[in-house]
């Protein structure tokens, strides 16, 4: 397995700061460009699979326990107990939204859009405050990396956490809101 720590020439780390990060990348990527003198396809594309694996917390934590630590991510895992109430939340707003699609769709006026309008205000009230749970706890884990702490663990909640402020986002879209952004 390569090592895509080093590709991008940094510690081999659970946490890295995005900044730096994103810098090294572009520092890097003029010097391994194809078309830069002494550039390679093969490195360049080398170093985008680093930076599309290392720019997310998600997977450069896998990839750090896949090169530390690889039989920390030996046992399956399910949906952690503390975090079973926001997942049934998330699960129920997620049905209710795709039920409201669905009526949308088959609303042939303006008067019966205009008619669900207030179902789609509650759901997004619900999915905001969904939001405003989910955000924090996916913080918890990023400090959980940041120090060290239980890192198979916290890479086991950050999956189901980030999996599902992926569906709370494109739920924010589907109701005509813009997401929060993310970083």
């Amino acid at each position: 397995m390569t090592d895509l720590f080093t590709v991008m020439e940094l510690p081999r780390a659970a946490w890295l700061d995005a900044e730096v990060l994103k810098e090294r990348f572009h520092r890097l990527s003029a010097v391994r460009h194809p078309d830069a003198p002494g550039g390679s396809g093969v490195a360049f594309a080398l170093l985008n699979e680093a930076w599309l694996t290392l720019r997310e917390p998600v997977s450069r934590l896998r990839h750090f326990l896949l090169l530390t630590a690889p039989e920390s991510l030996a046992t399956h895992h399910q949906t952690p107990a503390e975090l079973g109430d926001l997942f049934m939340d998330i699960a129920a707003a997620t049905h209710t939204g795709q039920q409201l699609a669905s009526a949308r769709e088959k609303a042939t006026s303006p008067l019966a859009r205009a008619l669900l309008e207030p179902q789609r205000l509650a759901l997004l009230g619900k999915v905001k405050a969904i939001e405003a749970r989910l955000r924090p706890t996916i913080e918890e884990a990023h400090a959980a990396i940041r120090a060290d702490d239980e890192l198979a663990a916290t890479l086991h909640r950050l999956t189901f956490l980030s999996h599902w402020l992926r569906q709370i986002e494109e739920l924010l879209l589907a109701l005509g809101v813009q997401p929060a952004h993310r970083d």
